[in-house]
């Protein structure tokens, strides 16, 4: 399907819950060991945001929505594609699109923290333009990283007794992955964090998923199907044992594929909270089952998490 770009989908996978001896109830744990909600977040992805009439009114909603929640957030975190498609665009038009971004978001007033997605990527539209952008300085994923105020492509940060890691999904010519340099870097920056502290990792396209085996046999025969290349990380296993070294690593989330998505493995929670553009902004607004949504994550002191999705009201007012 040319005009998804490969992108895909999400459903949901879990693992078995612990169960408490009857002797240790809700009521006899002590209060030291009851967990504690350490912050909210918002999660906002694939925005896919242009100059048009139903997806800036959307948007704007959606950041007025976040910002007017009695128990409002402590933070968002954008998992990409930002604005819609600055691949095989004109530098007016990624201005363009850029620019409705900003005018928006100047009324958001909680902090926000991004990563990169695919179509966050700006190139020209033929050779001679694309060799033109070249010796912009923007070219590629500089521009996105500037609009979005990150340190860099890839980065941590720590907020309320969580970890934050945002990684740059986006490299490898036949699928996502991690490139080399990116790679050891996560390998070194969780090999010194504390053990004790949870880890939230975000980033565009999903390690772990169910949905783009979804998509893909909604739409071909079984017999067709391969790997997602297209919706899923091709080193996925490698960042899997990564993670199974860190145990502290409690929560993934992700974008990409429009469909949502919670799969539970090996003490890791991935989410895929579908998108704010739903259909890329189309008609239908929904993509297969998947209206526009975002997502309310509440973060524990023990390292769980509960999410609520939020399906919001497209309609022009």
């Amino acid at each position: 399907m040319s005009s998804r770009r490969n992108f895909i989908k999400q459903s949901a996978a879990g693992l078995g819950t612990v169960l408490l001896p009857s002797a240790l109830s809700a009521n006899t744990v002590p209060a030291s060991q009851k967990r504690k909600r350490a912050l909210r977040i918002a999660h906002i992805t694939d925005v896919h945001i242009l100059g048009q009439a139903n997806a800036e009114a959307a948007l704007k909603r959606v950041v007025e929505e976040i910002n007017s929640l009695k128990d409002k957030p402590d933070l968002i975190i954008n998992t990409g594609d930002t604005v819609m498609d600055e691949n095989r665009q004109t530098r007016e038009e990624v201005e363009a699109r850029w620019s409705v971004w900003n005018r928006i978001m100047k009324s958001n007033t909680i902090p926000m923290r991004s990563a990169l997605g695919n179509h966050d990527v700006w190139y020209g539209p033929d050779d001679v333009l694309d060799k033109e952008y070249k010796k912009d300085k923007r070219y590629g994923k500089q521009w996105a990283i500037e609009m979005l105020g990150l340190p860099h492509r890839y980065y941590s940060f720590e907020s309320h007794g969580w970890q934050f890691i945002a990684l740059d999904s986006i490299n490898g010519s036949s699928g996502y992955q991690l490139d080399e340099e990116q790679l050891n870097w996560l390998k070194d920056e969780l090999a010194h964090l504390p053990a004790t502290r949870p880890v939230c990792v975000f980033n565009h396209v999903p390690i772990i998923s169910m949905g783009p085996l979804m998509y893909e046999t909604k739409r071909k025969e079984v017999a067709e199907v391969h790997f997602p290349s297209g919706d899923m990380h091709h080193d996925h296993q490698l960042i899997k044992d990564i993670f199974y070294q860190h145990k502290n690593v409690k929560l993934c989330l992700s974008g990409h594929v429009h469909y949502i998505d919670e799969v539970e493995y090996l003490g890791v929670k991935y989410l895929c909270n579908g998108a704010v553009s739903g259909n890329w902004w189309g008609n239908p607004i929904a993509l297969d089952e998947f209206p526009p949504v975002y997502a309310i994550i509440d973060l524990y002191t023990d390292g769980s998490s509960e999410c609520e999705l939020k399906f919001y009201n497209t309609a022009l007012q």
